[in-house]
């Protein structure tokens, strides 16, 4: 019995290796990009807390405090990683948090930065402009915040006025003064 070909079915195979080949790519770099954005958000929430943490540092003022931080955020993330993240530096918040209470206490909560960034995921290298998956993401870090120096100073001043000693604090602590 003699096995008959069917016409037209040259370059089959191959035809089937290329579609199969294009979607274990695809797959690929789909995986190799959110990994990298992946790494990229690490680096942002670490720029957030390096932020927030100058922050919350010691300083002369809330002025500085927010020019120290947006320094910080200047220097390591604004302008870098441009093709797959997107932020606006009007929509930082550095400061006040939506939970920020103040007390009587020298540290308050709920102060620090937030940065708010787009991330750009495709699923594979040569999506088109504007046909990428656009996440909205936002970075936050709040930690509280020490006293000022002038808080620091006046806070000894009245120490001492309490203890009696006078130009000398009779206490120390750890509170960031």
């Amino acid at each position: 019995m003699e096995k008959k070909k069917l016409p037209h079915n040259q370059g089959q195979a191959l035809m089937e290796f290329v579609l199969g080949l294009m979607v274990i790519f695809s797959f690929y770099f789909f995986f190799i990009r959110m990994s990298t954005l992946f790494a990229i958000a690490n680096y942002v929430h670490y720029a957030t807390f390096m932020a927030a943490r100058a922050y919350s540092s010691g300083s002369l003022g809330p002025d500085e405090r927010q020019l120290r931080a947006k320094e910080v955020l200047d220097a390591t993330v604004t302008g870098k990683f441009k093709s797959l993240i997107s932020s606006k530096p009007e929509s930082v918040i550095i400061g006040d948090g939506p939970y920020y209470q103040e007390s009587g206490m020298l540290d308050f909560w709920n102060q620090g930065v937030a940065f708010p960034f787009k991330a750009k995921l495709s699923l594979h290298p040569f999506t088109p402009k504007g046909k990428s998956i656009e996440m909205d993401l936002v970075s936050e870090s709040w930690m509280p915040t020490h006293a000022t120096i002038n808080e620091c100073e006046a806070q000894k001043r009245a120490m001492g006025a309490a203890t009696g000693v006078s130009g000398v604090t009779a206490v120390e602590w750890d509170n960031g003064c």
